[in-house]
């Protein structure tokens, strides 16, 4: 029997063993219910969390965000001194970056010796992270680069320096196979085909060729590949069943066979197809069934569309034919949720170039091929400042039906739609007297909202202006550099885009036609049916380009406006 103290001091264990796990239970339910660390949060939040977290988890993730938000390098590199910690064979993701960045901080602020020693610290703990091919590229090991990580950023930007300075074919080989699309890749390819130190295999010389295609230089693929008899055609793509079927569907329609074209575009069963190819074929019958005096089933099937699909041209027109606003579009969903695990956390983190090339690395190179991976790449370049191909990409997958719900949609609409150069086009449009998101659809589509883009024709800048209109416009001559710059292409463009509407009248069609095919070949185009059937008359246009061109600029100023409506 146990005495009385004895008792006593056995309850108040037990008490105090009570109180203990009760104390960690709520520990741990308060830890659960944290607000998750990302790019977005508080800044005297991310502070905080950086200094006094219990969780050096936590610690990390906010110093990494906060690193990002750093231009000053010294205050990164406080940041992150002492961030590299982990086991190696768990600690894969956050741990090598954290080195990285270090290291980079360091070789910034003229620490020489010791960005050496981080670089070879971060190779050694983790030699087979991403992050190490910049340690391999910092150390000057570009055998070493090619072999571990080929279709690294850091391997091909090693390759580009390997053939500057020795030349031969390693080089363009290895960005033939790892990155035909990096630029300066096709100066490479090409040397590597016609060096004389040894000859390169007529495989290799098939390899290189097809790499100079990517970069659409296909003289130079045939210059490449020398034979006659070998000479590469500009590849054309075969028709896909939709595409002839909308051929078909076209030539019904401008023959005003309403009747054969509703019964066509009905067989083919719009709720089979993505949404965007759904939104034309549902437009479309519901102005054939308009056309037959069927006007109560026309409306219903508007009505079906928008509610399906109210973003683009067919959301607009049909928006326009009812007289009613398109509904307001559903709330984005997550864009880190439609990515791998790892690359979500990279993002939500705000460490996009990591999240890029972990991608490239994990993929090596391969091209994006299905629509959800289309998505995922689009994405991923979209937030390195790639908009060339990042939406391409976008554009491929919407059309391909990638999303699979309204929520999806939205966001996949507006990562399409993004608002860059948003300040320079807007104060063109109100100086030029237009709508701003009509000069922004016009930059998104001639351009993809990229400043040093230029057509095979000599059209430079955002919005592609010739350099003899551009002089015209300016009333001086200027250079090619001068009409790089987005806010100078932007009041140019912005003023003969004005001069284009004055022409037509205000008429929006015939306007964003003029843009694209010059106001003569535009205004020779002219009938009564632009303003009977407007849709009719661009789908007669006899330019296949100027067609998808008038659909998709005049789409993309009313997909700008519903996303607005999210805000």
């Amino acid at each position: 029997m146990l005495g009385i103290e004895q008792r006593g001091a056995a309850g108040l264990a037990a008490v105090a063993l009570g109180t203990a796990i009760a104390l960690g239970a709520l520990q741990q339910q308060l830890v659960r219910q944290r607000p998750s660390l990302n790019s977005n949060s508080d800044l005297s939040f991310l502070r905080r969390s950086a200094k006094f977290d219990p969780d050096p988890q936590r610690r990390r993730e906010a110093r990494l965000i906060l690193v990002g938000q750093q231009v000053d390098s010294a205050s990164q590199l406080e940041l992150l001194r002492g961030q590299g910690w982990g086991n190696p064979s768990q600690e894969k993701l956050l741990a090598p970056i954290s080195l990285k960045l270090e290291a980079l901080a360091q070789a910034q602020l003229g620490q020489a010796e010791a960005a050496k020693k981080s670089w070879q610290y971060l190779f050694k703990q983790f030699p087979a992270a991403p992050p190490s091919a910049d340690a391999l590229y910092a150390l000057s090991k570009p055998v070493e680069l090619f072999k571990q990580f080929p279709a690294h950023p850091a391997a091909l930007a090693a390759a580009l320096k390997w053939q500057q300075q020795r030349g031969g074919s390693e080089a363009g080989l290895h960005l033939a196979r790892y990155g035909k699309r990096w630029p300066g890749a096709g100066a490479a390819m090409a040397a590597a085909c016609k060096q004389s130190k040894q000859p390169v295999s007529a495989e290799n010389k098939q390899l290189l060729a097809a790499g100079l295609v990517a970069q659409g230089d296909l003289a130079a693929a045939n210059r490449c590949l020398g034979d006659k008899k070998t000479k590469l055609q500009e590849e054309v793509e075969p028709l896909s069943a939709v595409s002839k079927a909308w051929q078909i569907t076209r030539e019904l329609l401008v023959k005003r066979q309403w009747a054969k074209a509703y019964n066509f575009l009905a067989q083919a069963n719009p709720d089979k197809q993505s949404a965007p190819i759904a939104a034309r074929s549902r437009f479309w019958m519901g102005l054939c069934a308009w056309q037959q005096g069927q006007k109560a089933e026309a409306r219903a099937i508007w009505q079906n569309q928008l509610q399906q699909y109210p973003y683009g041209y067919y959301a607009w027109r049909a928006s326009v034919r009812l007289g009613v606003a398109a509904p307001a579009p559903t709330q984005a969903a997550n864009r880190a949720g439609l990515l791998p695990a790892p690359l979500a956390k990279l993002e939500s983190l705000g460490l996009h170039t990591e999240a890029w090339e972990h991608w490239r690395t994990w993929r090596l190179g391969q091209s994006a091929q299905t629509a959800a991976d289309l998505w995922r790449e689009g994405q991923l370049r979209l937030a390195v400042g790639d908009r060339w191909l990042g939406l391409a990409q976008l554009d491929s997958a919407a059309l391909a039906g990638v999303a699979s719900n309204k929520e999806q949609q939205s966001l996949l609409e507006r990562q399409r739609h993004p608002l860059s150069f948003s300040a320079e086009l807007g104060a063109a449009a109100r100086k030029a007297g237009i709508e701003p998101l009509l000069l922004q659809g016009v930059a998104r589509q001639e351009s993809r909202l990229n400043t040093t883009v230029r057509s095979p024709a000599g059209a430079v800048g955002l919005l592609q202006l010739m350099p003899a209109t551009a002089q015209e416009l300016a009333g001086a001559k200027l250079t090619d550099m001068e009409l790089e710059k987005a806010s100078l292409n932007s009041q140019l463009g912005g003023r003969y885009l004005k001069q284009m509407l004055v022409k037509s009248n205000g008429n929006i069609f015939l306007a964003v036609a003029s843009y694209n095919a010059g106001p003569g070949a535009a205004g020779s185009w002219l009938n009564e049916t632009l303003q009977q059937i407007p849709e009719l008359w661009v789908e007669a246009i006899p330019y296949p380009e100027t067609r998808i061109y008038v659909k998709s600029v005049l789409g993309g100023k009313f997909s700008y406006e519903q996303i607005s409506r999210l805000k």
